[in-house]
């Protein structure tokens, strides 16, 4: 027997659950618990590693070359102030 559409959608629901206990049902709200978890900690992984990387970068690469310029310009300034030059206000 060939239901009409009218027929499939006036019969009774054999479910009766409310639509959203239907929509999340334990198996799906533990998937999506495991991949908000998942979510978090993946983050949490990538920016602490990004963090240290870019402070391992700052300590090795970028601080020395600042204090070696910072040093020159002090020299620069010494020299300067030794051979009578004076900045006015």
């Amino acid at each position: 027997m060939f239901w009409s559409r009218v027929q499939l959608a006036a019969r009774r629901r054999e479910d009766s659950r409310p639509l959203y206990r239907r929509i999340f049902t334990n198996r799906r709200l533990d998937i999506a618990h495991k991949v908000i978890v998942r979510s978090i900690l993946g983050f949490l992984v990538f920016s602490t590693s990004y963090c240290v990387i870019n402070a391992g970068i700052y300590y090795k690469f970028v601080r020395p070359i600042r204090q070696e310029e910072r040093e020159l310009l002090e020299r620069e300034l010494i020299e300067a102030d030794k051979a009578g030059f004076a900045f006015k206000k």
